[in-house]
């Protein structure tokens, strides 16, 4: 059983999602199955760390709780390349000395026949919301304003757990990658996702962790 099967079991079994032999899936070494394809390194390229992330993270949610930003045109973002066609996630930024674009690292929504997957991608191959629809005329699919914001504050305490116990960079890409992003369709499901992760080994095993959702959401 890989872990996003054992997702899948935990969000559609009992209300408090008691299964600790899934738990037990996420552990701080070895948290994700062998079909986790994690993108090439970027030659040069200067990534986020797990201090900047959440900083990053901060500020967004600071700016979107003002009313000054919106989750939706910050992490949901529409790749409109033929064949690649997709609705995605931006999820970090990178910048190449060589390169004067901002490269974004964009997870792809899973459907029937796409596989998730992240990749390394220049900013100007994605769109916003807003931009995928007066242009390319494509129906928004995914997440509320709502859903999203609640899992940015997901991700903001995830990320200061990050940084206060050294997790690598590719715990990091591993956490984005298998995140279930399309079981999580409200607010309400958000909050429930909350204690499954939080009471993860990864976690627990460390130190204590808040898994109560924040009052803000």
């Amino acid at each position: 059983m890989n872990l996003r099967m054992a997702i899948s079991l935990l969000l559609s079994s009992s209300s408090d999602h008691n299964n600790n032999a899934a738990l037990r899936l996420y552990r701080p070494q070895a948290m994700f199955s062998q079909d986790l394809l994690l993108p090439p390194a970027t030659p040069n390229a200067v990534r986020e760390t797990n201090l900047e992330t959440l900083r990053r993270l901060g500020h967004d949610l600071s700016l979107i709780e003002k009313g000054e930003l919106t989750a939706l045109d910050s992490y949901r973002l529409y790749l409109p390349v033929d064949g690649q066609r997709s609705w995605g996630y931006g999820l970090e930024a990178a910048r190449v000395s060589t390169m004067s674009e901002v490269l974004v690292l964009f997870r792809n929504d899973e459907e029937e026949g796409i596989m998730r997957s992240l990749r390394w991608l220049p900013l100007s191959m994605l769109c916003t919301v807003k931009q995928a629809q007066l242009s390319y005329q494509v129906p928004y699919k995914g997440p509320t304003e709502e859903v999203m914001r609640a899992i940015l504050h997901v991700f903001r305490d995830t990320v200061e757990f990050a940084a206060d116990t050294t997790w690598s960079y590719v715990k990091r890409l591993e956490l984005y990658h298998s995140f279930p992003f399309e079981e999580l369709p409200t607010t309400d499901a958000v909050h429930m996702f909350r204690p499954v992760l939080f009471g993860c080994p990864a976690f627990t095993e460390s130190r204590d962790v808040d898994i109560t959702p924040p009052k803000s959401e």
